[in-house]
């Protein structure tokens, strides 16, 4: 699909060239900083150099004071306490990060977290029974609860007390808890609503240890796990996540963590060059991999195992798992995609709502944020069985996902999410009522020019500004995902060298600008050969400037997001 490219505006432009004056940097790293809405030195040296002092006071969160004083009566009581969390790598990291800092305090806490496959999504109802059979009188929800109505009325019942820790959406009503500790309540005064769900599990903790110092050393030895969580769930990397990110990635360079060691060995990740990419694309896949094909409890099992043969064991276990994932994983996308090119209209449909009772639920959210972007469209995918969809949606810029569903909410038997990414049920038979429902509301919010995939450039360079000075300033602005993307530049007028296919699908450039040249690599893009072969032997290149290390030399290669052949 062709692209949209999105350039910087003259004031932008302008700006960045007397960034760089002032700065005394490459004028290509002061555009990428003016991009990022970062104009100034002075916002430049606060957003180069995260600083704990700049996170938030956690007591700003709505009801943490009836979470702490509920947390000292079980601490003074030495009460058992469970957490109950979602299957998903926030949801094991927040379960982790709070057992073992309540942990530290002395008290006996157990966990529960439902089957994806049999339960589905939030605070279920079995995990309040298995509290209430184990004795339990405090139940700490993470990365989930807020929309818990039932399960806390049930837990109420039997006597059980309820603290939510989440970071979706609510509902128009709170459940009836102790305290629901959520950054997006509408009544929230707290300065950045964006943590995920084990950034709110660790301001609870973060304020419980300014009284616990045993839970102050706890929190600090586990942040690594905040950033993974952090990392795994999309949420931007920006403001507070960006300085939790940073510090834990400084932490799961020297963990002291079996569970987290083991997972990067089978991973085949150098602990002491673990960037955010290594987690998203390496370690939380594998850590994701059992929630999507049944239990999660093993991921709480490896992080908080002491065992280095048992971690090493679990890491192997969840390899395995990743790699059946991915096998469901492409027969899932190759079904879909077949029924979207035989049975979709894309001229005159703008959302993509399809199901099947052959797909596994465990891997329809991967599939649908993979046809989300191939396609440009809000995407929701579900798995059928027993008279019930169950499925996840992924949603695109400009359009928020979560209102959708609300708008269609009468048809649903249960959903949840935020503005990108969504859970669903609903009756099998309302199916296509709902397909129609999500269409319309879809085509009434979002333009034809919308559904144009658009690419943004933070600046148009020449191949000689690509140097080695340019990529270590760029690394200051790591780590980079959502919210903070990978700047994006873009260069015209290159001469192609040399075209080929590598690898599964990938194509591989060499290019020339004046006496500069340089390998591109681009993942998955050797159907561009054709268009390449068929021009006049010059393109324009959108790409990520990065190091490549090949046979112990280091040299610098373009990793292209876009090419477009040029007729000269």
């Amino acid at each position: 699909m062709k692209r949209l490219w999105r350039l910087p505006d003259e004031d932008q432009r302008a700006r960045a060239v007397e960034l760089a004056g002032e700065m005394e940097v490459p004028r290509a790293f002061a555009a990428v900083l003016v991009g990022h809405g970062v104009t100034t030195p002075e916002a430049a040296h606060a957003f180069l150099n995260p600083d704990r002092e700049t996170l938030h006071d956690p007591l700003l969160l709505p009801d943490i004071e009836p979470a702490l004083e509920r947390l000292r009566v079980a601490i003074d009581e030495k009460q058992k306490i469970f957490v109950c969390g979602d299957y998903d790598v926030d949801g094991i990291t927040s379960v982790v990060v709070i057992k073992r800092c309540l942990e530290a305090a002395g008290l006996d806490v157990g966990f529960y977290i439902p089957n994806r496959l049999t339960e589905g999504y939030g605070l279920s109802g079995n995990g309040v029974r298995a509290a209430r059979d184990s004795g339990v009188k405090l139940i700490v929800t993470v990365d989930s609860g807020v929309t818990g109505h039932d399960e806390i009325a049930l837990a109420a019942s039997f006597g059980i007390d309820v603290i939510v820790t989440d970071h979706h959406e609510p509902q128009d009503t709170l459940p009836d808890a102790v305290a629901v500790v959520d950054p997006k309540r509408k009544d929230s005064s707290y300065p950045y609503p964006h943590l995920a769900g084990v950034g709110v599990a660790f301001k609870l903790m973060q304020a419980l240890a300014r009284e616990y110092r045993d839970v102050a050393h706890s929190i600090e030895e586990n942040l690594d796990l905040v950033a993974v969580g952090t990392v795994a769930d999309i949420v931007p990397l920006d403001s507070e996540n960006r300085v939790l990110t940073t510090l834990g990635l400084e932490r799961l360079r020297r963990t002291s963590n079996p569970g987290l060691r083991a997972l990067m060995e089978v991973a085949g990740v150098e602990p002491a060059r673990a960037q955010a990419p290594h987690i998203g694309f390496a370690l939380g896949p594998r850590l994701n991999a059992a929630g999507r094909l049944g239990d999660a409890s093993i991921g709480v099992e490896l992080l908080t195992t002491d065992d280095e043969t048992k971690a090493a064991e679990i890491a192997r276990q969840l390899d395995l798992e990743n790699k059946k994932r991915r096998t469901l994983e492409t027969r899932v996308l190759e079904d879909a995609t077949r029924i979207i090119e035989e049975s979709v209209d894309l001229s005159a449909t703008r959302s993509i709502v399809l199901w099947s009772s052959g797909w596994h639920p465990g891997v329809i959210g991967i599939v649908a944020s993979r046809i989300a972007k191939q396609y440009n469209r809000p995407t929701i995918l579900l798995s059928v069985s027993d008279g019930a969809g169950k499925g996840s949606g992924r949603s695109i810029p400009g359009f928020d996902l979560h209102s959708a569903l609300v708008e269609c909410g009468e048809m649903l038997t249960s959903f949840g999410g935020h503005r990108h990414a969504a859970g669903v049920s609903l009756p099998e038979e309302r199916l296509p009522e709902f397909r129609e429902c999500v269409e319309n509301v879809v085509s009434r919010t979002l333009k034809a020019e919308d559904l144009v995939p658009v690419i943004s450039i933070d600046s148009v360079v020449t191949l000689a500004e690509c140097d080695f000075n340019l990529v270590n300033h760029l690394k200051r602005m790591q780590p980079f995902g959502a919210g903070n993307p990978e700047p994006i530049f873009g260069t015209r007028n290159v001469k192609l060298i040399a075209a080929k296919s590598v690898g599964n699908g990938h194509l591989k450039l060499t290019v020339a600008q004046g006496e500069r040249v340089m390998d591109a690599i681009g993942f998955g893009m050797a159907g561009h050969l054709d268009e390449l072969r068929g021009g006049g032997g010059m393109a324009t290149l959108a790409y990520v400037l990065e190091e490549n290390t090949w046979r112990g030399v280091t040299d610098l290669q373009l990793r292209l997001k876009d090419v477009q052949a040029e007729d000269y």
